[in-house]
């Protein structure tokens, strides 16, 4: 780690030479909604649509970038907006900037699951999310930001593990950082997202619970290198995952797990952009920090199985695409799993695959959107292996299905600021195959995708968002699911407030 010591201090000893604002913006907050509304139509292309979070400063100077003469009353609302999201005040070369950012959002769901293309039962569900302390500190390339979140899906979750031990509270976002105009070094707790806000992602999604980790970036707006580091949930003795691994400890040893992934993004153009991606977790009874896995100039494929191998693991590797021609946005990403290079043994080649297509008019959204994931994608002989965080998938929390969806968003700034509407239809096929569940072999699986017992669910549904102020946001969704014979009707209704308290000091 002295590296990064001496990193770190040579970035400090410099003034001014970089600009401000290096804190993270939550890959939850609803900015991101209007940031990606803007991306469509040709604005803040500076930020890439596919890499997020993003830093606050960094999406301040794409604003500042923005020509609003040609703009329209709804345009200019996201912008203020995303404004309110990014206000921070500056810190010079002898101040640091302070600030406390609380929040709450209470849904109310006839669901055990918010999901409402795959509900579970029919009991009517208060999920709440309350920030309960919220602090941030910078000074000049340094940032740190503490936090405690408050949230009954911590311990009421149906797919995932229970994380919060006390008052349903977790300890996040909570970082440190530096970043410089070509590198960035960040070590903490917060979420990731490789794909475009609200669309699926076959590396990292938001999906998971945030995990701790590390994280490098070395490169500019053309060409970049990202590594990540995140510890896991350990399994106990290798088979069970309980999240309290540590309780296991005296009756039986325990696996510990990491995951490590990397990406190389190449983007000639604002419009266009292409990605490689990898991501493998590694594991072993005393398995830790992995300078090999971490390194993001190895190519896991000609890395990880040579020696000396230290881990067992379980690798991935995904292409991903993005360009925009015309007021239409193309997104795509591809992964692939047990392809057989040299012919040694008979695995069958393991896939997930995300696209969506949106057309841009001048007050509304036309989309289309596709989902496939194979019935063994993200599993693994090795229950250590699994693409799970806590029972909560690392991309995609389901596999062996395949959902496709049409879609318009309507903008209705002119009858009211802030207001959208949202028509959908959606289509879920489901095989009867699941991440978690034990890894089928050849003979078990006689489909790659599909398999077994298809349950079929068709939604026609409504959602309704309000967002007249930046401190208060609304929304509601109500729809039919029509899945084998039974028909259901499954919705939900949130609002949220969000304030963001800041000043400086002189040090």
């Amino acid at each position: 780690m002295r590296e990064f010591f001496f990193l770190g201090l040579t970035l400090l000893l410099v003034p001014n030479a970089v600009g401000q604002q290096h804190r993270l913006l939550d890959v939850r907050d609803p900015a991101y909604e209007y940031i990606v509304r803007l991306q469509r139509r040709g604005h803040l292309l500076e930020l890439n649509p596919t890499a997020t979070p993003y830093r606050h400063g960094s999406v301040a100077r794409a604003l500042a970038k923005v020509d609003t003469t040609h703009l329209g009353t709804t345009e200019r609302h996201w912008l203020h907006l995303i404004r309110y999201a990014v206000r921070q005040t500056q810190a010079g070369s002898h101040r640091a900037a302070i600030g406390y950012a609380p929040e709450a959002r209470l849904s109310l769901v006839n669901s055990d699951r918010k999901n409402l293309v795959r509900p579970l039962g029919d009991t009517l569900n208060a999920f709440y999310d309350v920030t309960l302390l919220s602090g941030w500190a910078e000074f000049g390339p340094a940032v740190a930001e503490g936090g405690v979140r408050h949230s009954r899906t911590y311990e009421d979750d149906p797919d995932g593990l229970d994380v919060a031990l006390r008052l349903y509270g977790r300890s996040e976002p909570a970082y440190v950082g530096l970043h410089h105009r070509w590198l960035s070094v960040y070590l903490g707790r917060w979420n990731h997202h490789w794909g475009v806000h609200g669309e699926a992602a076959t590396i990292l999604s938001d999906n998971a619970r945030s995990q701790d980790q590390l994280f490098l970036q070395l490169g500019g707006s053309t060409l970049s290198v990202t590594a990540i580091l995140s510890e896991l949930d350990s399994a106990t003795d290798g088979r069970y995952f309980t999240g309290r691994a540590a309780d296991d400890t005296v009756r039986a040893a325990t696996t510990r797990r990491y995951l490590a992934a990397h990406r190389w993004d190449y983007r000639p153009s604002q419009r266009f952009a292409i990605s490689l991606m990898e991501s493998a977790i590694y594991s072993g009874p005393s398995s830790g920090l992995s300078l090999k896995y971490l390194n993001p100039m190895h190519a896991f494929a000609f890395v990880v199985d040579n020696s000396p191998k230290n881990d067992e693991n379980n690798g991935f590797l995904a292409g991903m695409l993005w360009a925009q021609a015309g007021g239409v946005t193309v997104h795509g990403q591809l992964m692939i799993d047990d392809f057989n290079v040299q012919g040694i043994g008979n695995e069958s080649v393991t896939f997930a695959l995300a696209g969506t297509a949106v057309y841009a008019l001048r007050a509304a959204d036309v989309g289309v959107s596709l989902e496939a994931v194979s019935a063994r994608a993200y599993n693994a002989p090795q229950v250590e292996g699994r693409y799970l965080y806590l029972q909560r998938g690392l991309a995609t929390q389901f596999s062996d299905y395949v959902q496709a969806a049409l879609w318009a968003d309507l903008y209705l700034d002119r009858v009211t600021p802030g207001l959208r509407m949202q028509p959908r239809l959606t289509m879920l096929h489901q095989g009867e195959r699941d991440i978690r569940q034990p890894f089928p072999s050849n003979d078990e699986l006689l489909d790659n995708i599909l398999s077994g017992n298809v349950v079929r669910t068709m939604r026609a549904a409504l959602h309704v968002a309000y967002h007249p102020l930046p401190w208060l946001f609304a929304g509601a969704e109500g729809g039919v699911n029509r899945t084998g014979g039974e028909t259901r009707l499954a919705g939900s209704v949130m609002v949220g407030l969000r304030f963001s308290l800041q000043t400086s000091l002189s040090l």
